[in-house]
Order: structure tokens, then sequence, then C-alpha cells
């Protein structure tokens, strides 16, 4: 089971309807000579779907990390719309990821530089967006077969020991 990939993996990799359970900024200290610039999703990542003839779907699904490094310009758009405070937050989940090369990069000049973009199917029209160099993502345990595509809260502190 592979439980890391990076960049040079994206064109094999779906994130389609991975659940995301937070976002982190990870900012260094330049005046400690480290200039960490990464945008960090806690994800359920699906490893494989399992769609037999006639439905009944299953997933296998384990917690990870997806950390992009070399972040620049973010931009996140997430909107839940106005309901005068009476609908409760609810999960977040990723349609697509998508990338595309910076003609005129202005930073890491010595590899190529992206424009990334997380389009979330919901909230609806949601998105993610930001410069960055590449990413890693690691899965936190092996993956759980599941009739869902995301672990529950519970499910998840057990695998991930929260």
């Amino acid at each position: 089971m592979q439980m890391k990939y990076t960049e040079a993996d994206f064109e094999h990799v779906s994130w389609h309807d991975c659940h995301i359970w937070g976002l982190d900024l990870r900012v260094g200290d330049p005046d400690e000579d480290d200039w960490t610039s990464d945008l960090v999703l806690d994800i359920d990542f699906i490893t494989d779907w399992i769609c037999p003839v006639g439905g009944g779907g299953q997933f296998r699904v384990a917690p990870a990390t997806l950390a992009f490094h070399g972040v620049t310009d973010p931009r996140i758009m997430i909107d839940w719309g106005e309901s005068g405070f009476q609908v409760a937050l609810h999960g977040v989940s990723i349609d697509r990821i998508e990338r595309e090369r910076v003609q005129e990069q202005k930073v890491y000049l010595d590899r190529p530089y992206y424009r990334w973009s997380i389009r979330l199917n919901w909230p609806r029209a949601g998105e993610i967006a930001f410069g960055a160099v590449g990413f890693t993502q690691i899965l936190l345990a092996e993956p759980v077969l599941t009739t869902k595509q995301h672990l529950s809260l519970r499910e998840r502190n057990r695998l991930t020991r929260r």
C-alpha cells in the first residue's frame, strides 16, 4: 500500500469526494532562517472505489495530511451562505484539484512552480487557490473499508490516536 504521494504522482491521484477535516497554515520564522510556507489539509483520502454492478459501493478510506509546499498568494473561498445563524457547520469535500504551470515564475527558479486550485463539491463554488512548488501527502493509517466516502469523527480519532 502506497503511504506517501508527491507531485510526481499528481497525474495518477484523484481527490474527488475526499472530505476536508482541517486546514493548517505552517509558516516558518525567517529570523531563524526557516522559510517554511506550507498549506496543510487534514483529509480523508479515498484509496479505492469499489463499485460493483448493481450498486452498493464501498470505499477504502484513510486519514491523511496533504501538504502543499512553498505556498504563495493563498485565496480561500468557502461560503456556507446566510441562514440567520440556524444551520450548523457541515463537511467540506473536494471535487478536484487542478494545477497549471506558472510561466513567469518569480520563486523556486530551480524547478517548476504551479498555480493550484482545489475546487470544492460543497460548499458550492468553494475554492482554495494558491501557488506552490509541490505537495506531499502522507496516509496516517491503513485504509478502512466503509460504505461512506469519509470516516466518522470517532473512527478518525481512533485511527490517528487523538
